[in-house]
């Protein structure tokens, strides 16, 4: 066995030397051919999801999440087909390469293609039973997986499962596991069986229907060789492309995130890094789909019946007008110029918009101290559309703004906030600490930020409870009408139960929860907002929230890739401690095309982005 396996290699290997430039000008031609059929569809697919969403433009995710209802399913499922067509042609000519090797002829490209093309009626066949033998045996277990996650994993929000993985969620994922493998298992069975359809329908007058049960005849007898060759082939190619990623990653993980503060020389740099990359992909492909053809021509004419010069010639009659190579070339090139523009103009008629706020944690908190005045000053300078800040009662019932429940962080000072009155607060200096030019902030009251803030920005009052309030909720209330600023504020809390009690004394105000991590599903509530850290921030739940009508802020979000990540993902509010460096990167989003969001999007596979400083806490 092993001096066969050895032998096979070794011709297969000799096939593809002496035929690697033709091998690599076909698998070109191919690409281009993809191309030319996908670049356009995918934009035909959005227009398509424009129309049904009836929407006037779509966030950046909305065509993921129209692929993952039964209309883009059936979508993904034709574009599959689609590209199973095309690997097939490709196999085709790549065999016809092979076996012209194998007898001592040269077949070029251009009679590669020529050879696929007259015999285009029996690979569209061949394609057509091969999908739906493949549906056939895959769609049973895709169905019961996907019944399976419906009954155990729908209770409750998918992050609970996710990240407390209870029993249900571990039965759901074994089940699951168990039945994926089984059909790969049967999947692969096949697929083994069908090695030497493709070529019987080439070379051999056999119907396609038929050629996959002659195919699983011939290989019967040889199953453990034909196993044993492809296996090797299937971990080659593993390997390869896993070099190929291994050496990209490495390369990006050292460039990219030294561009994080940049979005355009960000664009620029991963650009850069995914040529590369197709650069490393196109020698993989290249490689392993010609070698691949040349396994199972050795395969054919060991199991199968010997191929004849006469299979192979060019029977394409003489014209006035013959194609050659240039012409070809120029034709291709053309038609992917042609299939590009369509594409780019499909895809730039859908509108794609940041429809999102920038909201200054506690003011600018990166440029000045929290919750001053001077913060508040900085984030309406630096363009912030609402302004974060926390507030708690003094001793003496006035409603003061401030995070902790003591000074011990802000300026050495043990005194609880509800132990002091407002005179005593405001002896404190709650500005050094960040630095010593704001040594004369003070703890500002309520009703002295919104007098800064009043028509220049709006306002989020995040109700602060450390189990000593008494009137807060009525108090807020009161200042902030008084005020004449109703229509400019929202309110939000971690406690769900201040929040009840300000909607029974307002309910048409905009409330809001805070959350760091949810049990169930948050949209449910009555609330018209949820602000929830990054990690919380996923697509999934960002959709199931819009779709509950609610909108969804992000804390705290320092870094010019997570902010336009976020933006990306349809957040609707960026709490940010840099509202300048927010404001920035939603007006260099808006002259980035599709194409340069999604890289942008991508940038965390190279590395986390680092905030560009340390910042006292980035809790909410």
């Amino acid at each position: 066995m092993t001096n066969t396996l050895k032998e096979i290699w070794r011709e297969a290997l000799g096939i593809l030397r002496k035929s690697i430039g033709q091998v690599f000008t076909t698998h070109l031609a191919y690409i281009a051919l993809g191309v030319i059929l996908f670049t356009p569809l995918v934009g035909m697919l959005g227009h398509l999801l424009l129309h049904l969403s009836g929407k006037t433009a779509l966030s950046d995710l909305d065509i993921a999440w129209f692929l993952l209802s039964p209309l883009g399913m059936a979508a993904l499922i034709v574009m599959a087909a689609l590209l199973i067509t095309i690997l097939a042609f490709e196999q085709a000519s790549m065999m016809a390469i092979s076996a012209g090797t194998v007898r001592g002829l040269h077949i070029g490209a251009l009679q590669a293609l020529h050879f696929t093309a007259r015999r285009a009626a029996r690979i569209y066949l061949f394609t057509a039973h091969l999908v739906a033998r493949v549906l056939i045996i895959t769609l049973p277990f895709l169905a019961a997986g996907g019944a399976i996650a419906w009954f155990l994993l729908t209770d409750y929000d998918i992050n609970y499962y996710l990240t407390e993985k209870p029993p249900g969620f571990l039965l759901a994922a074994a089940l699951i596991g168990v039945l994926l493998l089984t059909m790969l298992v049967v999947l692969i069975r096949k697929l083994i069986g069908w090695t030497l359809a493709l070529p019987l329908v080439l070379f051999t007058d056999l119907p396609p229907a038929r050629s996959f049960v002659e195919s699983n005849e011939l290989v019967q007898g040889h199953k453990r060789e034909v196993v044993t060759v492809l296996l090797t082939w299937a971990v080659a190619a593993l390997l390869l492309g896993a070099v190929v990623v291994a050496c990209v990653q490495l390369l990006g993980s050292l460039l990219v995130p030294l561009f994080f503060e940049s979005i355009k020389l960000l664009v620029i740099v991963l650009g850069g890094v995914v040529t590369l990359w197709s650069l490393g992909n196109l020698v993989t492909t290249t490689l392993t789909s010609g070698s691949f053809a040349a396994v199972v021509m050795i395969f054919y004419e060991r199991y199968g019946s010997k191929i004849t010069t006469s299979d192979l010639e060019d029977k394409q009659p003489k014209r006035l007008w013959r194609m050659t190579a240039p012409r070809f070339a120029l034709l291709l090139i053309g038609a992917v110029a042609a299939a590009a523009l369509a594409g780019s103009w499909l895809l730039n008629g859908i509108q794609t918009q940041d429809d999102v706020v920038v909201i200054a944690h506690r003011g600018a908190a990166g440029k000045a101290p929290e919750n001053t005045l001077a913060s508040i000053r900085e984030a309406i300078k630096d363009g912030a559309d609402m302004i974060e800040i926390d507030v708690q009662e003094s001793s003496d019932g006035e409603v003061v703004v401030i995070h902790d429940s003591d000074f011990m962080k802000l300026s050495g000072v043990d005194l609880k906030v509800w132990d002091g009155s407002l005179k005593q607060l405001q002896q404190i200096d709650v500005g050094s600490w960040f630095d010593p030019k704001f040594s004369a902030e003070r703890v500002p009251t309520l009703a002295q930020l919104l007098e800064v803030a009043r028509g220049k920005a709006h306002v989020v009052i995040e109700l602060k409870y450390y189990g000593h309030d008494r009137q807060l909720e009525q108090r807020v209330v009161e200042i902030v009408e008084e005020a004449g600023m109703v229509d400019d504020i929202v309110i939000m809390s971690l406690e769900y139960k201040g929040i009840e009690k300000i909607r029974a004394l307002r309910p048409k105000w905009v409330i809001g929860l805070l959350s760091t991590k949810a049990v169930g599903n948050l949209a449910k509530l009555d609330l018209d907002f949820l602000a929830v850290n990054m990690s919380m921030a996923t697509s999934g739940f960002i959709r199931r929230t819009h779709a509950a009508g609610k909108q969804v802020y992000v804390w705290t979000v320092n870094d010019a890739v997570s902010v336009s990540r976020m933006i990306s993902l349809s957040v609707d509010g960026i709490i940010t401690d840099e509202p300048e460096m927010a404001r920035n990167v939603v007006t260099e989003r808006s002259g980035l095309s599709s194409v340069e969001r999604l890289l942008i999007h991508t940038a965390v596979l190279f590395g986390r982005p680092i905030p560009p400083r340390i910042y006292r806490d980035e809790s909410p």
